[in-house]
């Protein structure tokens, strides 16, 4: 059970950075967000 929890705080983390993430690219003209979408494809999905 604990390690279910344990997995459950780590998804809820990474979805708040990539909230985060997403609100400060639409801060971000469109040349730059483009730019970094596409660096942010290439991140690897387990962090």
């Amino acid at each position: 059970m604990e390690l279910l929890e344990t997995e459950i705080e780590i998804y809820n983390s990474k979805l708040r950075l990539f909230n985060w993430l997403y609100e400060e690219m639409q801060l971000f003209y469109s040349d730059l967000r483009e730019e970094i979408n596409q660096k942010g494809k290439n991140l690897p999905i387990n962090l």
